[in-house]
Formats: C-alpha cells, sequence, structure tokens
C-alpha cells in the first residue's frame, strides 16, 4: 500500500514537472537565434573639386584698341584665388599680376609725327561666378584693373608723353578644367577699359585693351 502510495506520488510529480516545463517553453516560443542589430552606415564626405585656395602661372596675348599705334604682345605672369562651392555653383575671388610687352609705333608723313605706346605691366582683382559640370568649370569675371602705360608722340621736334599708372575695369569668362586632384589648366578672355588718352591737340590713344591667355593653378585642399 505504501509503494503503491509512493508511486503514485511520484507519478504526480512528474507530470506536474512536465506540464510547468511545457507551459513555460510555450510562453518562450520557437528558439531563434541572436541577431545583433545592423550596424549605422557611415557617409564619408567627398571634398568638392573646387572649393579652396589656389596659386598659379599663366600667359598670354593682348592687343590695343587703339587705332592708330595699334599696340599688341605678349604677357606672362601669376593669379592668386580662393574658389567656394555650394552644389553646382562655384564663386570666388581671383588676383593676377602681369609683365607685359604690349606696344605698337606709328608714323604720320603729313605732320612728320612718330607715336608709342606701351603696355609695361597691368594687375586684375576679380570676382568669379561659374557653373560646374563635374571636372569642367564655365565661368564669368568682373573687377577692378590696373595697368601702366607709356604713351609719346614726337611731332615737330617736340616730344608729347605720359607715363602713368591708370585704374580701370576689366570684364570676361572662361573655362577650366580639373585634369588633377589638385591641378586645373584654364583658358580666359578679359577685355580691360581705362579710356582715351590725350597726348596732344591732334593725338588721342585710347589704352583699352583685350587679352587672351592660359593658365596653370594648383588647389590646396
Amino acid at each position: 500500500m505504501t509503494s503503491q502510495f509512493t508511486k503514485s506520488l511520484l507519478g504526480g510529480a512528474v507530470l506536474a514537472l512536465t506540464a510547468s516545463g511545457s507551459a513555460w517553453a510555450a510562453d518562450l516560443g520557437p528558439y531563434q537565434p541572436y541577431s545583433p542589430p545592423p550596424s549605422a552606415e557611415v557617409v564619408y564626405g567627398t571634398p568638392s573639386i573646387w572649393q579652396g585656395a589656389y596659386i598659379g602661372i599663366n600667359g598670354g596675348y593682348g592687343w590695343s584698341n587703339s587705332t592708330f599705334t595699334e599696340p599688341e604682345g605678349g604677357f606672362g605672369g601669376g593669379q592668386l584665388g580662393y574658389n567656394w562651392q555650394r552644389d553646382r555653383f562655384v564663386f570666388g575671388l581671383e588676383g593676377d599680376i602681369q609683365a607685359a610687352d604690349i606696344s605698337g609705333r606709328a608714323y604720320n608723313p603729313f605732320d612728320d609725327a612718330t607715336a608709342h605706346s606701351n603696355v609695361n605691366w597691368f594687375s586684375t582683382v576679380r570676382g568669379r561666378l561659374g557653373f560646374t559640370a563635374g571636372s569642367l568649370l564655365i565661368y564669368g569675371t568682373g573687377g577692378l584693373a590696373v595697368a601702366d602705360f607709356d604713351n609719346k608722340v614726337d611731332v615737330g621736334g617736340l616730344t608729347f608723353r605720359d607715363n602713368d599708372t591708370k585704374v580701370g575695369y576689366a570684364a570676361g569668362g572662361g573655362v577650366e578644367w580639373a585634369f588633377a586632384p589638385n591641378w586645373s589648366m584654364k583658358a580666359e578672355y578679359l577685355y580691360l577699359g581705362f579710356g582715351d588718352e590725350k597726348l596732344s591737340s591732334g593725338y588721342r590713344i585710347n589704352d583699352d585693351f583685350q587679352t587672351v591667355r592660359v593658365g596653370l593653378n594648383y588647389k590646396f585642399w
């Protein structure tokens, strides 16, 4: 009797534990392996092609609007600037200075007069505004211009001369190509306006001149 009672008691305990374990397992649901949350994607910013400071060299050809002496010739120098880029728009400031030999000479046989004109050097400080398509930049530019002129007329045994530094304006445009991470090449046209200069009662020289140039720039990150 006691043995039978003990067996019944053990059997009831086993059934109770089995039922309790089944219920606990049911509460846990089916087994799923641990899966860590995905890590946040790291996005590295790409620096703009054009933004930053740059320095460079350039050279080109210039010709004057003077129909009398018709000065023309070469020049060369350097430039320094800074660009800001916002999406596809680029705006900046640039200053340059050039040594020049834009000169001309004319002779008037009617009054035995000889006229000479020469641009010795010129410099500009300009704003630039452009639109970029990847490595190509198309821009317009304008600002202040300064140039040194040496003009004279020899007539009737007299010499009328004006060697002066004049202030005017510069306007133009160009294209620039970034062919390497820090290097770019440009081609540019500028019109520089300084007005007329009167040397004597019969001789007036127009000091406006135009330039075309190519340049090489190095951009700092």
